[in-house]
């Protein structure tokens, strides 16, 4: 029976004396859970960041006092598995209580890693380079099918296939994959997808998509990029680049470039070592200005970043490419030829290679070489452009011109017109190509009209340097003319001279006026130009005709431009010609001067209006002023004056337009004369 009342005071202060003792005995257990848990927010924050070596650090500093505890345990593994040590964190699982979940999320990492490494490795010279990306993604399909019923693992799975996909050459099916997702599940890419997805963009020729991608990834932290890793900002710079948004791209890389530090220190070295990432940025940025137009420039810095480092293929082969664009084929055959002995396994050194011999005509290597890449790279979206262009170049080739002209002219009357074209083979036993042609002149004299219609064939042979033609065409129209029989060459003799000569037995270039009074001859046409590069170039030619009527014409003329403004999109060049004839008879049915000359200064504008993965649109401006001499005559002013733009609506596809106007004293007498040509070209 219980005794029910107060509780006596002594009472009351023992029971009080034992539950202090109490909570003083509990504090210290109960102090270490709340670190525990502290500790346990930490390690996740840490992970969270990506900042795995200071997570581990936390998780096995709580591990030495909590041995036991599985929360530690299972982070410990994660975190591993997170820092790419996933055999390690396998072992450590093996010896913990059944975790499905935990097992699932190694054998996703496992397959995840896999795929990383077919992205970033060095693949062996005789390895298949397509293997370690396929066999990641038949390890990821396993995982996925294995997990199907855990949602966490099988999101995780598809977005490490695209990493995979994309290593393996494969980046149609990565843009097949995203062009699937939804808007929620693309804001939620993790970073690591977000670069590759980008590059795959950029490969299916999307540049506004990829980079968005890469603006949200976000730039990478200077030292932070894995050395066998490229910084993300070089993507970024071809997305912007290849959108069209050329200021953007140079900002980029400059930027990116210049965060970069030149020099790395490495633990356990005394000394100093370069930083890739940064010679890298560099190459790319000079890479951005060639793309723009400022070769000279891209030249500069690509030259001294190959004195920097004689011994790196990227920026030899870089050079290389560079020389050829700027129209020195032999000094870029050098300086691939070096980077080959570097790295003979560049794709880009052996593609500049083949492209080079076929700069200088020299066909024999192209197919074997090119061959050879396809059946070891055949996914590589270089050596997919380099077969495309090479069919483009030894395919079937056509041209065609049609001029129409209106004025008051002495040798084409009130209106005239020309039609010219071409229909050539492809190449036939590395050199030649046989072909029709055609072409038809009319012009309205005030005695009548004249027309001379030629057509015939032809066979061009093309060797390294050299190229030569020989053609014969049938000729009918107003008056009685002998066939036609043509030859010519032009001949590279090196990076800097050519020289070029036509000759006809019944020249095109006799006036369709002499023509009209029974009047033919031949024609001889030599040139020789001097090309510093595409900023200077100047050229001196002989003409002669020796008309049916006895009269000989000679002629020669002196010209020289350089570029004055670059900048990308936009060129601009000046020049000043110089010309002067003699004619042995005069007072002929046709213009015929005992002699003239004249002296003009010409510029010329292109201006790229659009380009875009081989489309583009420019506009052209010529003009072309200056004095006209005529023996017995006064001195006038001379002008010609065009507009015209070009159109390649896809590569091997192009079309011109062009409306010109020109004014010129004859015998004291002003003529003008206003002309559209039109222009077609298929093939390369």
């Amino acid at each position: 029976m219980a005794i029910r009342g107060p509780i006596p005071v002594g009472s009351r202060r023992v029971a009080l004396a034992v539950a202090v003792w109490a909570a003083l005995l509990a504090a210290p257990a109960l102090a270490r859970a709340a670190d525990l848990g502290e500790t346990v927010a930490t390690i996740d924050r840490l992970r969270q960041a990506g900042d795995w070596t200071r997570a581990l650090a936390v998780c096995e500093d709580a591990l030495r006092e909590h041995p036991e505890n599985a929360q530690l345990l299972r982070r410990q593994v994660l975190i591993l598995a997170d820092a790419g040590a996933v055999g390690r964190a396998r072992e450590l699982a093996q010896a913990m209580p059944a975790d499905p979940a935990l097992r699932a999320r190694l054998d996703a990492d496992v397959a995840a890693q896999r795929a990383r490494r077919a992205a970033r490795d060095p693949v062996a010279p005789d390895a298949d380079p397509y293997a370690a990306g396929d066999a990641a993604v038949r390890a990821l399909d396993t995982v996925i099918a294995r997990h199907a019923d855990d949602p966490v693992i099988v999101r995780r799975g598809y977005l490490d296939r695209l990493v995979a996909l994309q290593a393996a050459g494969r980046p149609a099916e990565v843009v097949v994959a995203y062009d699937a997702m939804s808007p929620e599940q693309r804001e939620t890419l993790p970073t690591y997808v977000m670069r590759p997805l980008a590059e795959a963009l950029l490969d299916r020729e999307r540049p506004e998509e990829a980079a968005r991608l890469l603006e949200r990834a976000g730039p990478a932290n200077p030292g932070s990029i894995p050395e066998a890793e490229s910084d993300p900002a070089i993507a970024l710079m071809y997305a912007y680049s290849e959108a069209g948004q050329y200021a953007k791209a140079r900002q980029t890389i400059d930027a990116a470039a210049a965060a970069q530090p030149v020099w790395l220190r490495k633990p356990g070295q005394s000394a100093p070592v370069a930083n890739p990432h940064r010679s890298e940025d560099d190459l790319n940025a000079a890479l951005l200005r060639g793309y723009g137009g400022l070769l000279a420039e891209a030249n500069a810095r690509l030259a001294a970043g190959v004195r920097e480092a004689p011994a790196s293929a990227p920026w030899r082969r870089e050079l290389a490419n560079n020389e050829r664009s700027r129209g020195w084929p032999r000094r870029a055959e050098a300086d691939l030829a070096i980077a080959h002995g570097l790295d003979p396994q560049d794709i880009g050194v052996r593609l500049g290679q083949l492209e080079t011999q076929r700069e200088l005509g020299d066909f024999a290597g192209v197919e074997p070489g090119l061959e050879t890449l396809e059946a070891r790279y055949p996914r590589n979206a270089q050596v997919q452009r380099a077969r495309r262009a090479w069919d483009r170049q030894r395919g079937w080739q056509f041209d065609a011109a049609q001029a129409f002209g209106r004025g008051n002219t002495i040798d084409y009357g009130d209106r005239d017109q020309n039609s010219f074209a071409t229909l050539a083979s492809p190449l036939l036993a590395d050199h030649w190509r046989v072909y029709a042609i055609a072409r038809r002149a009319q012009a309205s004299l005030p005695e009548g009209d004249a027309r001379r219609t030629d057509a015939g064939l032809g066979v061009r042979g093309q060797w390294r340097g050299l190229r030569a033609y020989l053609q014969a065409l049938p000729s009918h129209g107003t008056g009685s003319d002998p066939m036609a029989v043509e030859a010519g060459f032009d001949w590279t003799i090196s990076d800097h001279w050519v020289w070029s000569t036509d000759a006809s037995s019944a020249g095109a270039d006799i006036p369709l006026r002499a023509r009209y009074y029974g009047i033919h001859g031949s024609t001889l046409d030599s040139t020789v130009q001097w090309r510093a590069s595409e900023l200077l170039a100047a050229r001196l030619g002989v003409q002669a005709a020796n008309f049916s009527d006895g009269n000989r014409r000679r002629a020669a003329d002196l010209g020289v431009s350089g570029r004055v403004l670059t900048r990308p999109r936009l060129q601009l060049d000046l020049g000043a010609d110089l010309y002067a004839s003699h004619n042995t008879l005069a007072d002929t049915a046709y213009f015929n001067p005992e002699r003239d000359g004249a002296a003009t200064v010409t510029a010329h504008l292109d201006h790229v209006l659009a380009a875009r993965y081989g489309r583009s649109w420019h506009q052209l401006v010529d003009v072309a002023v200056g004095s006209y001499a005529q023996q017995g005559q006064a001195a006038g002013w001379v002008a010609d004056v065009a507009y015209g733009q070009t159109w390649q609506p896809h590569e091997g596809l192009g079309f011109g337009w062009r409306l010109g106007w020109h004014s010129q004293p004859y015998d004291g007498r002003r003529e003008t004369r206003a002309t559209l040509e039109l222009t077609l070209h298929w093939g390369e």
